[in-house]
Formats: structure tokens, C-alpha cells, sequence
């Protein structure tokens, strides 16, 4: 009787995970329920992710064209909404859904990439943000663009709640003559990191942001820094109780 009952179980188990829906699946479950027009899916910049300390939850993310602007010519220029899902692989469907219109923008300056961070980010003792972090790239040669910025959200009452927008976390941008050489060229670069204090309460933490600045130019083998100056400095996100977001004190 006991080995009949192991191997009833051992079969459940197996055709409930084998029930799984693979990553694709998943994306065209959220594409299905948004209704989207597939031609304007950004698809190179679709991501998901499983939350950690929920793993029956996945977190997508579906970036979708909301306007074409003509006027940019050649150069394709477009605004992007910001569209989060969750799908809770137990019941087998959208739990919840956020999205922001014109999010982002793409033009000579491009979206470049996507990405969900479910780094570390205690708000306090109850509260686990997780994060979505995108990039730009500029197209000009002469005066390069790189920069990386993050939005924090959390789930209140099964909703998708967003306390940080548009935070800069990375920064590089110079000048140079275009021909490939490294004369008279400059840069300046700035990284910053959250620290989240480990004195967790039941209010909203304050998040400290340490920023490291560095001024440099080039070697004429464009190898080497030469740094002009580097410094480092300390600013607080605290939370805005009236308007629900994090805000920067310097």
C-alpha cells in the first residue's frame, strides 16, 4: 500500500510540473491578455523574471510602441509604454497587472536595453521592492551617451505599487573628434549603489545612494586614463509620505 501511494504521488507531482508553461508560453499568456498589437512589441526587450521570495510568481515585463513620431525622418523616434505583469504559475494566469504610458522614449538617444532587478531592496520589515532597470545609448560618435536608470515598485493589496521613477544609477558621456582617435577627447562617468540600512521598521527606510564621479581623458593609444579629478558623495532617498515616492535629498 505504501509504495502504491509513492508512486501515485511521484505521478501527480510529475504531471503538475509538467504542466509548467515555458518562458515563451508565459510571454504569449501576457501578450494574450493585454490584447497587443504584436507589430508595435518591442520583442529584443521583453524580460521576466521569478521573484525570489515568491517562486509560484513571475514577473514580465512587455514594452509596447505608443506613438510613432514622423517627423524624426530616418531616424525611428517613438514613445514606449511600460507594461508589468505577474503570472502566478498555481493558478495559471495573470495576477496583476501596471502599466505607465510613455514610460520611456527612443530616438538618437535609444532605448537600449531592459532588465528586472530583484535585488535586496527591504522598503522595511514587510516590504521587498524589486526593481526595473533600462538603459540608453546614444548613436553620435562625436559625443558618446551611455546611462542606466532604475524604478523601484512593491506590491500593496495585489497591485503594482511604483515609489522610485527614472533614478539614474549610470552615467558616461564625452567628446571626441569622430575619427576614432583620442586627442583632445574627454569623458566624465558617474555609478552610484543603494545602501538600505539593515535597522528594518515598519516605516519606509531611507535609502542611502553613494556616488562615485570621475572626470578623465585618453592616452593617444586610447588605452590608458588619465584622470583630471574623482571624488565621491553621499545623498539620501527619503520617502515622501504625501506623495507616496522616494525623493532625493542632497
Amino acid at each position: 500500500m505504501k509504495n502504491i501511494l509513492v508512486v501515485t504521488l511521484f505521478l501527480f507531482t510529475s504531471s503538475f510540473f509538467g504542466q509548467e508553461l515555458s518562458d515563451k508560453d508565459i510571454i504569449n499568456k501576457a501578450i494574450e491578455f493585454l490584447k497587443i498589437n504584436e507589430k508595435n512589441l518591442l520583442l529584443n526587450k521583453i524580460c521576466l523574471k521569478v521573484i525570489p521570495n515568491q517562486k509560484e510568481k513571475v514577473i514580465i515585463v512587455l514594452p509596447v510602441i505608443s506613438k510613432r513620431y514622423a517627423e524624426c525622418g530616418d531616424e525611428p523616434c517613438f514613445d514606449i509604454d511600460n507594461n508589468i505583469l505577474v503570472w502566478n504559475k498555481i493558478t495559471k494566469s495573470i495576477e496583476t497587472k501596471y502599466t505607465k504610458k510613455a514610460e520611456w522614449s527612443s530616438d538618437a538617444v535609444g532605448l537600449d536595453e531592459i532588465k528586472i532587478d530583484t535585488g535586496l531592496y527591504y522598503l522595511n520589515k514587510n516590504t521587498r521592492a524589486f526593481g526595473i532597470r533600462y538603459s540608453y545609448r546614444g548613436s553620435s560618435r562625436v559625443n558618446p551617451f551611455d546611462s542606466n536608470s532604475i524604478n523601484l515598485y512593491y506590491f500593496k493589496d495585489n497591485q503594482i505599487v511604483e515609489v522610485l521613477n527614472n533614478f539614474e544609477l549610470e552615467s558616461s558621456n564625452g567628446e571626441n573628434d569622430g575619427s576614432g582617435g583620442c586627442k583632445d577627447a574627454w569623458f566624465e562617468t558617474s555609478k552610484s549603489v543603494f545602501i538600505i540600512s539593515d535597522k528594518l521598521t515598519m516605516k519606509f527606510n531611507d535609502i542611502t545612494v553613494k556616488t562615485k564621479l570621475k572626470d578623465y581623458s585618453l592616452d593617444v593609444t586610447c588605452e590608458k586614463e588619465i584622470i583630471k579629478n574623482e571624488s565621491t558623495k553621499n545623498s539620501v532617498l527619503k520617502f515622501d509620505e504625501k506623495q507616496h515616492k522616494y525623493i532625493l535629498k542632497q
